[in-house]
């Protein structure tokens, strides 16, 4: 999480949605500070915000769930950055890597498995994230796939006039588009875990996928889930992790 009191801006770090390019651009050159943890959520943020720190305007920045997803198989079959080779980041020794993803991680090198493996093995109920429990807070919300564009909106949104286009950090190395990951012999399965959260949050569906329609069943298990999590979020302190590279030199130099 970044603030600014000089213009009274809070930007929230969602996972996987440029968080560390934002970041780095609003310390560097927005007068931005680290505060909290890299991905604290705003309900972190309120339990110590003075009164008038609530009321600077709050930025975020969400990705197509889709992409997410890809990235996320794509970090792990790569073993992005030694994470899932490291037991020092298991969340259980202080990092943010889960036990479930590292012991996943193992067996997909071992088995070479596919992005269809990938979405039968990781996801067994609907995906959600932050953003549910963040955007009805924010004044702006950036789209990761028009980040260029939306990081200038945002910065105008908090009445600051862009300095540069934002330099791209922590790029995922993966080969074409995600969408190229999706057809039709898994549109079922991909519907039945991310579309509730694309019709919540008005993400269109890829163009291969015809008639798309997500089942009731997916819905409502959606919705139970939603204010599962929403408890669980809250009320978790997983987030005060060890601070990843290029977040603890943030911390290091502009805290």
């Amino acid at each position: 999480m970044i603030i600014s009191h000089k213009h009274k801006y809070v930007f929230v770090g969602l996972p996987l949605a440029a968080s560390t390019a934002i970041s780095k651009e609003l310390c560097q050159m927005y007068d931005g500070k680290p505060i909290l943890s890299k991905h604290a959520i705003y309900q972190d943020f309120l339990k110590v915000a003075t009164k008038e720190e609530k009321k600077y305007k709050v930025i975020a920045c969400s990705r197509n769930p889709l992409d997410i997803s890809v990235s996320q198989y794509t970090k792990m079959m790569n073993n992005a950055n030694g994470n899932y080779s490291n037991g020092s980041l298991l969340r259980k020794n202080g990092g943010h890597i889960k036990q479930s993803e590292f012991e996943l991680a193992q067996y997909f090198w071992k088995k070479k498995g596919s992005y269809d493996d990938f979405l039968k093995e990781f996801y067994k109920v609907p995906f959600d994230n932050f953003l549910s429990v963040t955007a009805s807070y924010c004044q702006y919300v950036m789209r990761f796939d028009q980040l260029q564009e939306d990081f200038e909106k945002a910065l105008l949104s908090c009445d600051i006039e862009p300095k540069r286009p934002l330099p791209i950090v922590n790029k995922t190395e993966k080969k074409g588009s995600y969408e190229d990951f999706f057809n039709s012999s898994n549109q079922k399965r991909a519907l039945q875990v991310f579309g509730p959260y694309m019709l919540r949050h008005n993400i269109q569906f890829p163009t291969v996928w015809k008639q798309p329609k997500v089942s009731a069943w997916s819905k409502f298990l959606f919705s139970i889930l939603a204010n599962v999590r929403k408890f669980y979020w809250l009320n978790k302190s997983y987030r005060d992790t060890i601070p990843q590279k290029v977040y603890k030199e943030l911390q290091e130099k502009y805290s």
